[in-house]
Formats: C-alpha cells, structure tokens, sequence
C-alpha cells in the first residue's frame, strides 16, 4: 500500500449496495471470472446484504474509496464453518488487500471462537490458491461445482 493510505473494512448494509454493486460491475468480465457470490446488480446485492442475519460482509475501503468486498458466509444457512470470500477491484489489486482481508476475517473468526474457515478457489486462480496456502489453508481433496475446497484452523 502507499504511504498514509488507510485501509479500513466497514461493514456493509443494504444501503451500500448500490456502491457495491457500481464496484462490481464496473471489474472487466475475465477478471471477475472466478467471483460469483451472487449476481452483482444492485438489487441481488441489496438482497444479500439485507439477508445477513449471522453472515458477515465488510467492505474495503482505502483512502476512503471503496476498493473491494470481503464475507464470510454460511451461518445463516446453518453451517458452523463459514465460507470465506473476497473480492478486490482491479484497480486497487497487488497491494496486499486479499491478504489483509484474509486477516481481519480471521481475527473476526478468532474473537467469535469460529475454530475454521473453509472457501473454494477455482483451478485456474493459482495467484489466490498460493495466497491461501501461505495463510495455512489446506486443499482437502473435495471440489464444489469443479473449485478447490480448502480449510483453515482458526486459532488453534
């Protein structure tokens, strides 16, 4: 990141959804290729974003601009180990974001006492897939619709 530019992840509700949704949007379509949480129009954002009860959805901000997307998902559907999942736009992406991301969710997990975190990563994004083992997840030789399942122990 440059010098003084401070990273902050705030919370989203559903009245940023239209900035979200702008953000989302606005990624060319190979770049986004492997990110399809929900539809990025504003009113599937909305929905999403007005659904989380126990799910939770930050977004990035740097410099007060909104630089991407991080959730955690999954306990409103009744699962104990959310889904991880970011979203950097590309103009802000390589400087560290996915990985800073990766952190606060699990920091957030770790206060929680969430003891894992699981996400998928699709074959072809071996940059996130290195990311990922670096932080200590493990592929566990699962697939969802072809992506790589992986796990992570939280503060053990």
């Amino acid at each position: 990141m440059e010098k003084g530019t401070e990273v902050e992840f705030i919370p989203l509700e559903a009245a940023d959804a239209a900035e979200v949704s702008a953000m989302l949007r606005a990624a060319r379509a190979e770049y986004a290729a492997h990110f399809h949480p929900f539809a990025f129009d504003e009113g599937s954002v909305r929905s999403a974003l007005e659904r989380a009860r126990r799910d939770q959805y930050w977004g990035v901000q740097v410099g007060g601009e909104l630089a991407g997307i991080v959730m955690l998902r999954g306990f409103d559907d009744g699962y104990a180990v959310p889904a991880f999942g970011v979203f950097v736009a590309e103009e802000f992406a390589g400087r560290g974001l996915g990985r800073r991301a990766l952190e606060e969710a699990t920091r957030w997990c770790e206060a929680k006492e969430v003891t894992e975190i699981m996400l998928t990563v699709h074959p072809e994004n071996t940059r996130a897939a290195r990311v990922y083992e670096q932080a200590g997840f493990v592929a566990t030789g699962e697939r969802i619709e072809g992506r790589i399942v992986m796990r992570k122990k939280v503060g053990a």
